[in-house]
């Protein structure tokens, strides 16, 4: 039964009604993503605190600080499903703490098992055992934002029962696993015990993206098509390597569940998966409320094209989608030397200017009304755009089409000069024109990527920098 809408209004900065719109799975790659981008301190956390709020069962009081004064002190967070119905939380009187839900509920009728950013627990517990949806249900709106989640140990002797299942997808991020159990101290006290480089520790030991990873993987592996997953900064405190990884891992889920993140890393919006389906919004400030502006699904088709460009695979990359994560204030140019040029220009005449390029470049100025779409639904006020000369003729158009942006040419054709360039001879290449391996080749590639295989394989190491078998059991194990 998953989620079609949400809107939300008087929870912190939420001043004015606003509604986030969830991406549907479809059994495609990256189908099922709600991807939250923006700037600090615009909402997303907001967002992610609401839908908490929805999960548990917990009587849900909204105190004085968390209710916006200029939405005439009430809350009210509404959930439309797919069925046609809705579920509603809000307070009852203006002014006061207390809500109630409509209809008067006990429970979801779904699982929505939500993660908010700071993932952490006691690392010494008592001895519990919770399941997937009474865990979902017990974790409440916060009183304060830093909490620790102690609920989570009761999941922990959970997952101990459920080992390899756990173990098989934290491999996917992180290869080898850790080795791990749950151990009790002479004082009675139970703890996670980690072997690492002949010594054992607890979970107070561990790097912050270990212990965040579990979380991570605990909402994932035991999780059932068509549940809902909710994860406030899934990247904190995670090497970029598992961020590719760990995102790749949340877009595989997505094919047949809802899973809806906010993120402050590149890494985890993917304009394939956006292709597929997924809903992109950004969440910033506007006037000192929060907003919520989404990119169309005809926006997303056309931006499709860019995704085969073989010539200028960078229109979309990484270094482009850092620039949606930016509070506003970008500037178009049609390509990657115009990058680098004005950069070096701008550094001298207008310092202010020099760190705010899209990317490497949009591909070329016929692409400029595709990407100021883009920019323009996701609720960019201040675009510009720098054209060459011989684009002028285009000015006028773009202009029409947005007015709220400024664009303007220089008065020559390219932002440096060039020599002429005397004809060259055809390259006969790895890959033919139409980007096939050429059959001529095929043994010799395979061989040579056999071999890359085995170099890496013979050169691996363990967690904790041990050459495949080369470790001998720890000795004078401590806690």
């Amino acid at each position: 039964m998953p989620i079609q809408s949400l809107e939300i209004v008087g929870l912190r900065g939420f001043a004015r009604p606003q509604t986030l719109v969830f991406a549907m799975p479809s059994g495609v790659e990256g189908s099922g993503l709600t991807i939250l981008i923006g700037p600090n301190n615009g909402g997303k956390s907001t967002i992610v605190e609401s839908l908490r709020a929805m999960a548990s069962t917990r009587h849900q009081s909204f105190t004085e600080g968390k209710r916006n004064k200029e939405a005439g002190d009430r809350v009210s967070i509404v959930a439309s499903l797919d069925t046609g119905s809705t579920l509603e939380l809000r307070t009852v009187d203006a002014g006061g703490s207390e809500t109630i839900r409509t209809p008067d509920s006990q429970g979801l009728p779904f699982t929505l098992y939500v993660l908010p950013s700071r993932r952490y627990f006691n690392p010494y517990f008592g001895r519990g055992r919770q399941d997937r949806q009474a865990y979902a249900m017990s974790v409440g709106f916060p009183q304060s934002r830093g909490a620790p989640l102690d609920q989570f140990s009761g999941r922990l002797f959970r997952v101990l029962e459920k080992r390899a299942e756990f173990d098989a997808v934290l491999r996917r991020v992180l290869d080898p696993a850790p080795e791990w159990t749950i151990d009790q101290s002479d004082g009675g006290q139970y703890y996670l015990k980690f072997s690492a480089a002949g010594q054992y520790h607890t979970s107070d030991g561990l790097g912050e993206g270990i212990v965040s990873l579990f979380f991570l993987v605990d909402a994932l592996y035991d999780s059932a098509p068509g549940e809902i997953i909710v994860i406030d900064e899934p990247e904190l405190s995670l090497h970029p390597a598992f961020q590719r990884r760990l995102a790749t891992l949340l877009a595989d889920y997505s094919r047949d569940r809802q899973i809806i993140y906010a993120t402050h890393s590149p890494y985890f919006l993917d304009f394939n998966h956006v292709a597929n389906g997924a809903e992109v919004a950004r969440v910033y400030k506007a006037s000192g409320a929060s907003v919520i502006s989404r990119l169309h699904r005809t926006s997303a088709e056309t931006l499709r094209n860019f995704l085969s460009n073989a010539n200028n695979p960078h229109i979309l990359g990484l270094d482009a989608r850092e620039a949606l994560f930016v509070e506003d204030g970008l500037v178009l140019v049609e390509g990657q030397e115009d990058v680098v040029f004005y950069s070096r220009l701008l550094r001298e005449l207008a310092p202010d200017l020099s760190n705010r390029f899209f990317g490497w470049g949009v591909g070329g100025a016929d692409n400029i009304p595709m990407i100021a779409r883009m920019l323009h639904d996701l609720g960019f006020e201040r675009v510009a755009a720098i054209l060459d000369a011989n684009k002028a003729y285009r000015l006028g158009e773009f202009q029409s089409l947005f007015p709220e942006y400024f664009f303007v040419a220089i008065p020559a054709d390219d932002v440096r000069t060039k020599p002429e360039r005397t004809a060259q001879n055809a390259v006969r290449g790895l890959l033919d024109e139409m980007g096939k391996l050429r059959p001529e080749f095929e043994n010799t590639i395979k061989e040579m990527l056999e071999t890359l295989q085995q170099y890496f394989a013979t050169h691996a190491r363990d967690a904790h920098g041990y050459p495949p078998g080369t470790r001998t059991a720890p000795s004078n194990p401590k806690q």
